[in-house]
């Protein structure tokens, strides 16, 4: 199980140590821990420590990086020649090892390596801290080796441990890590005024410049939501860098005077503080969205070192013509991410707001279609109603723009409602193809192999989406939820409070804590649902809840008694069947779950509940059922396919 601080350590890594033997290559946990570090970027240094063929798995990652030989009998040329590399790829190494390296022969190899012996002495071990002690900023990694331990015995080193106890005792790691100045955050501009359009502008500026930076590769942009975080702060850079791990931190103001718009620009490093590149930039107001281009390509271009022409291209176009119409997307899009009732319909205005001011306008159609593809999965909305709206104006939005991520995501999305998982996965990898730091993308993407039940995939995926977007209460509650279906309660409530610190009354993430967490807290969770059924915001929402709470709590009377004003709303009797079928198999009901089951697939549902029962492990007596399994595959689900 991978651990909280290893997906931190990987993602603060300057250069991420791949130690080579036949055990490795064949391990599952470094095949998922190298394509985590790829698809963040991280330069990779592969040691061979014995004679190992690249299995399949790993070919992609490692094609054409050159590779260091440290075979037993050879430790100190091993020794030297990764320090050699490691300074090639930008590692700070101290004078005293850096000279040593330079006068020791080369051991550097493109082919298969061939040592004299299969096994890893102890002494490894201690050439391992030697390295450590030479270098900074790289994690050291060797998921599921064998090394020898005080006895004949061979040992496991778990995920999670450095090569050896002897480096995690010798080089434990520092509270303030060193951060990778290729992970990139754009803080809110601080406004020189006190119009109201001046805030708008910044706002308008800093997501424009977020959103323009994100398809580039080899940067990490961390979403605005996330960055909003930091408007106003008093925390020094060092601080923010760390709260975000970002080494990069974009900061700015901008003032308007008269019929001009003045920006400065200032790039600060977040390691050590020190002012980098900045510029001051000035135009009429009514040429704003050629500004923000002009600025987007400059600070590109500065944190690159340089762009071809077709990121140049790429940069200079843009999403609108219309200011206004760019100031109502963002706005609506805020409005979205609250994910309540209120802020979906609020997002809606603002969404119809930019069409009517910019038709040809990509964006705010991406913007409805998410909205109304999630009036349905939270059950504000009958998906006959919502879900005809939402694929309109996914289409529209490809129309408008094919080259658009955001488009993307919502037809997959939506395809995903469809059953369609082959064409939902293919738009979501073309999706991340298009812009790889696209927070929604990643999580929707990860959301979808959860429920195909590749839950080791899915965590990939959404531990990216949350690098993108550290903030982010949504991404938590899935995080939650992955980690609960792997099995680590511990992490999966970790994770429950982190999402509950941003929004204390979440109903998913409450739900998830109280039912499947803390079963030894129902009388908390039954009086915090009872506060919120009192609100009458999502009744049918508390009272499913309120059913597993007593049912967990073995109230029986009173679980029923939850059951019946559930199965009495005619609403949630002919649109949400999954949670009644999910009610009956609590109460041990299988044959009348399964007809439930039935009428929901016929009805295409596709709400949390319903993909929760078809790969929580709660249900696994009832996945075991013949006629469950012949449901699940009249919707060509891939965990119950032959």
């Amino acid at each position: 199980m991978w651990s909280q601080e290893i997906v931190a350590a990987i993602r603060n890594c300057k250069v991420l140590i791949l130690a080579i033997s036949g055990n490795s290559a064949d391990s599952e946990n470094v095949v998922k821990e190298l394509a985590l570090a790829s698809e963040d970027r991280k330069r990779i240094l592969p040691v061979y420590l014995e004679s190992a063929k690249i299995p399949q798995s790993m070919a992609y990652q490692l094609a054409g990086i050159q590779r260091v030989e440290f075979f037993e009998g050879d430790e100190d040329a091993g020794q030297q020649s990764v320090i050699r590399a490691l300074a090639k790829l930008g590692v700070k190494v101290n004078e005293e090892a850096s000279k040593a390296a330079a006068g020791a022969p080369k051991r550097t190899s493109h082919g298969l390596s061939h040592s004299t012996t299969g096994q890893q002495s102890e002494r490894v071990g201690s050439i391992w801290v030697k390295i450590a002690a030479a270098v900074g900023g790289a994690t050291m990694f060797a998921a599921g080796l064998y090394f020898l331990g005080g006895s004949k015995s061979e040992t496991t080193v778990t995920f999670g441990q450095a090569v050896t106890n002897a480096v995690e005792q010798a080089t434990p790691l520092p509270q303030v890590v060193n951060l990778d100045t290729n992970r990139v955050v754009v803080l809110p501009f601080k406004t020189i005024g006190t119009t109201g359009e001046t805030a708008d502008l910044g706002y308008g500026l800093v997501s424009t410049l977020t959103s323009k930076l994100q398809p580039l590769h080899n940067l990490v942009i961390i979403a605005k939501e996330s960055a909003r975080k930091f408007k106003d702060s008093e925390r020094s850079p060092r601080e923010i860098g760390q709260a975000l791990s970002v080494g990069t931190i974009v900061t700015g103001e901008i003032q308007t005077g008269g019929a001009d718009i003045q920006v400065n620009i200032q790039l600060i490093n977040a390691n050590t503080e020190a002012l980098g590149w900045g510029s001051t930039f000035t135009k009429p107001k009514d040429e704003f969205l050629n500004l923000q281009s002009e600025i987007a390509t400059k600070l590109a271009s500065e944190l690159k070192g340089g762009l071809d022409a077709a990121e140049a291209k790429q940069l200079s176009q843009k999403a609108t013509e219309s200011a206004e119409a760019q100031a109502e997307y963002q706005s609506g899009r805020r409005e979205w991410n609250k994910r309540s009732k209120e802020g979906f319909e609020n997002a809606i205005k603002h969404f119809d707001k930019a069409i009517e001011l910019d038709p040809s306008y990509a964006d705010p159609y991406t913007g409805l279609a998410d909205t109304y593809s999630l009036l349905d999965f939270y059950n504000h909305a009958s998906k006959d109603e919502v879900i005809p709206i939402a694929k309109k104006n996914a289409e529209m939005a490809m129309q408008k723009n094919p080259k658009l991520s955001k488009a993307y995501v919502s037809m997959a999305g939506l395809l995903h409602n469809e059953y369609k998982w082959i064409d939902a996965e293919k738009n979501y990898k073309r999706a991340i193809e298009l812009n790889p730091n696209y927070a929604t993308g990643m999580h929707w993407y990860a959301f979808l192999l959860r429920n195909m039940g590749k839950f080791n995939e899915a965590l990939v995926k959404l531990t990216r989406a949350e690098q993108s977007d550290p903030s982010s209460m949504i991404i938590k509650c899935d995080l939650a939820y992955i980690h609960y279906g792997l099995g680590n309660k511990k992490q999966a409530l970790i994770y429950a409070d982190k999402a509950l610190s941003i929004e204390p009354d979440f109903r998913r993430v409450l739900r998830l804590k109280y039912v499947n967490l803390l079963s030894e807290e129902t009388s908390k969770g039954i009086e915090k649902f009872n506060i919120l059924l009192n609100t009458n915001e999502n009744m049918i929402e508390d009272r499913l809840a309120l059913f597993d709470l007593y049912i967990k709590d073995q109230s029986k009377l009173a679980a029923l008694e939850q059951f019946s004003q559930i199965v009495g709303d005619m609403k949630t009797s002919r649109e949400n069947c999954a949670s009644i079928a999910m009610m009956y198999f609590k109460l041990d009901n299988i044959e009348y779950a399964n007809a439930w089951l039935h009428q929901a697939i016929k009805n295409r549902e596709t709400g949390e509940r319903f993909w929760d029962l078809s790969i929580g492990g709660e249900f696994q007596e009832w996945h075991a059922n013949e006629r469950f399994k012949q449901l699940m595959q009249l919707i060509n689900h891939p965990a119950y396919q032959d």
